[in-house]
């Protein structure tokens, strides 16, 4: 296809195209190189994208994506929107793509098929960027990789060894091997698009799924996947959540129940609400997510770089020894290809990577190589109550009837059921939902009158009935309690809230509520004691009594109670002053200050947007074993990245050893480091499959 070009917007042209792949010139690119990850990761946060090459110096991105996904249209204004003010900067390594191995291969054919003299000049030509690299590095006064290349290539091409053309290839197949961990990423739970049945505007119609507005009906069956987030209408379905929470068992969906785009109705035929489409689905916001996770850099990852830089310093200090003892050319020129550089720079982001991916594969979101590593360095863990240690409701556990005649425990639970249900209040919720759990029947009573923060009135029989707390009784209605202090106080030290009803002024009877606390919380902390964590806090606002029971029951080592969102950001602050690294889990938005404040803040599943956005990790399944998931994908993770960087270490040096003692070549040098280079990598890549031992 003859190339031709087209102005989108300022500084941004198409040179090229071709079904599925595009090449751009980007001036922005050209003028900030340092933000090439950066801008590769937003690429490929795009939907339908598959991979993105770049070349800073001339301005050049190739995106290469799915047709049925996207198109050329979409994706160049996606392109013109990127906001460069929130670009970041880091290290960008230049990019091979098939191309530059054919002209490898051309070249090591014509320097093996030419004559020795004329040999020289194609292996120049596709090692000259090498050799400029270096010269630009020792100009700016810089002891880097490249000027440690620059010698190695220099060396063998003086010495008429023009294999080195070759070299190349094995640098294509590492970054090939950190590409791949990128768009591992990139590619989760990405939404394909489709045709879906809807309701628009009281018509029945066949839409595309990029194409929903809020307010349209999705009528969905077996087999589809569910294309924007939404509350089920009408009918009943079983939800396979597996893309999104990792949950392998599908659960039952009916009318109420909501629906997160990228899952897939399983069983049943169902009508849902979009009510978050596009751009504003739960998938997009892990995808922005995932995209703002690739941009984090580790100390870990710092540190390795720092390394690296210092290892060419060895290098080249072990290479000039060895000259001066040898004065052989080709001991040298072996010496100075052992580069640790690479396996030390690129295998620990992919390692954190690969277990990011594994991760989110099983319902849980790590924002980058940081919030591992402080994971793993975690000692202290400090857990919200209510949505975080307990489902967010209450549960009647206690019905207690002071006038067994009139009003025996079932009639009584019945009986406030039946006025409760006018209420929106939580613990009305929980004395209705009990009672359909009994499956008890409906009493019929009159009028019914909300008392705001107090209770409900209404007629019962003819008698003036009233529910609600102790104090509203009291004060309002003379309800006499003394008769029955024993019983409430027993119910009180359990930790039970307390909900009062009587007849005609006459206390008949009190409902016990408590938190509904998660069937797996006590295992779970146990399972974090067992991975190294010494100490559990509780935070809430409830009041000492309470939340001291609830930390007894799960063993907890301490709790502070009637906690602000201010109170909570100065007791991880207190832990901290301590010497201890914090995990905090919340869910709520007065949770979002001191999420950010601790080490690692982890967000539960139904937490606010600004909670997630404040959180280093969010648990996409409504339970929190995913807590404990992170802790030991956090310890494989750093467990994997010190065993690779020993391997780099130990391997390198024994290739380096031998180099200097004449027993490698150039090219024997050259193709074990490589391997070892791309065994580690490799290495690093599987852990999203499964645990690596070191």
């Amino acid at each position: 296809m003859p190339e031709r070009e087209a102005t989108l917007a300022p500084g941004i042209r198409v040179k090229h195209r071709l079904p599925g792949r595009l090449r751009l010139s980007m001036t922005l690119l050209v003028r900030f190189p340092d933000a090439a990850n950066w801008l590769r990761h937003q690429l490929l946060a795009l939907l339908g994208v598959t991979r993105v090459r770049l070349r800073p110096a001339i301005g050049s991105v190739v995106i290469e994506y799915h047709p049925d996904q996207t198109d050329e249209s979409t994706l160049l204004t996606h392109v013109a929107d990127i906001d460069w003010q929130q670009r970041s900067e880091s290290e960008h390594e230049p990019e091979y793509c098939g191309g530059d191995n054919l002209l490898n291969a051309g070249g090591l054919l014509l320097a093996q098929c030419l004559p020795r003299r004329w040999a020289a000049l194609p292996t120049l030509l596709l090692t000259g960027e090498t050799l400029s690299e270096g010269v630009a590095s020792l100009t700016r006064r810089e002891l880097n990789v490249e000027v440690l290349d620059a010698l190695a290539v220099g060396l063998s091409v003086l010495r008429g060894d023009n294999r080195t053309a070759m070299l190349t290839l094995g640098e294509y197949m590492e970054q090939e091997t950190s590409r791949h961990s990128d768009a591992l990423l990139a590619s989760l739970l990405r939404p394909q698009e489709h045709n879906v049945w809807g309701e628009r505007a009281g018509e029945r119609r066949q839409m595309l799924s990029s194409a929903l507005t809020v307010g349209d009906v999705m009528l969905l069956g077996p087999g589809d996947t569910i294309p924007a987030d939404g509350k089920v209408l009408r009918g009943v379905g079983l939800i396979n959540q597996a893309s999104m929470t990792g949950e392998s068992v599908p659960v039952r969906r009916e009318k109420g129940a909501w629906l997160y785009a990228g899952t897939q109705v399983q069983e049943g035929n169902i009508a849902v609400q979009a009510d978050r489409v596009g751009e504003d689905s739960s998938i997009a916001n892990i995808r922005r997510f995932i995209s703002e996770s690739l941009s984090q850099q580790s100390e870990t990852q710092k540190v390795t770089q720092s390394m690296a830089d210092r290892r060419v310093a060895i290098t080249l200090g072990v290479g000039g020894a060895v000259f001066a003892l040898t004065r052989d050319w080709r001991r040298l020129a072996s010496v100075f290809l052992v580069d640790y550089a690479c396996a030390l720079k690129l295998s620990t982001p992919i390692a954190f990577k690969s277990i990011m991916y594994r991760a989110a594969q099983s319902g849980l979101l790590l924002k980058g190589g940081r919030a591992i590593e402080q994971l793993a360095a975690v000692d202290t863990v400090v857990f919200d109550k209510t949505g975080t240690l307990t489902h967010g409701d209450m549960q009647v556990t206690e019905v207690v009837s002071f006038d067994p005649e009139r009003a025996w425990a079932e009639r009584l639970l019945a009986i406030a059921a039946s006025v409760e249900e006018h209420s929106n209040h939580p613990l009305a919720k929980a004395v209705v939902a009990s009672a359909h759990h009994h499956a008890l029947p409906h009493i019929n009573h009159g009028e019914v009158e909300y008392v705001i923060a107090h209770g409900l009135l209404c007629e019962l029989d003819g008698h003036r009935m009233a529910i609600g707390s102790r104090h509203f009784l009291e004060a309002h209605y003379q309800v006499v309690f003394s008769p029955y202090e024993a019983e409430i106080t027993a119910l009180a030290q359990q930790g039970c809230h307390l909900l009062f009803i009587s007849l005609d002024e006459r206390l008949v009877g009190m409902i016990g509520l408590q938190d509904n606390v998660r069937a797996e919380a006590h295992e779970v902390i146990a399972q974090l004691r067992r991975s190294g964590i010494d100490r559990i806090v509780l935070l809430t606002g409830d009041r000492i009594e309470k939340a001291q029971q609830l930390a007894n029951a799960l063993a907890m080592d301490e709790c502070v109670a009637e906690c602000t969102p201010e109170s909570k950001v100065d007791v991880v602050q207190a832990l901290q002053q301590q010497g201890r690294n914090v995990l905090f889990i919340g869910d709520g938005v007065n949770d979002a200050p001191v999420l950010a404040q601790a080490d690692v803040g982890l967000a539960m599943n139904q937490s606010t947007e600004l909670a997630q956005q404040a959180a280093d990790a969010v648990l996409m399944q409504d339970n929190l074993h995913g807590v404990v998931l992170a802790r030991e994908l956090a310890l494989e993770a750093m467990t994997l990245v010190h065993s690779n960087i020993a391997l780099t270490e130990w391997v390198n040096s024994g290739i380096m050893l031998t180099a200097a003692l004449g027993g490698l070549s150039p090219g024997g040098s050259a193709l074990l480091h490589n391997g070892t280079t791309l065994a580690v990598l490799l290495r690093a890549l599987a852990a999203r499959r499964a645990s690596v031992t070191s």
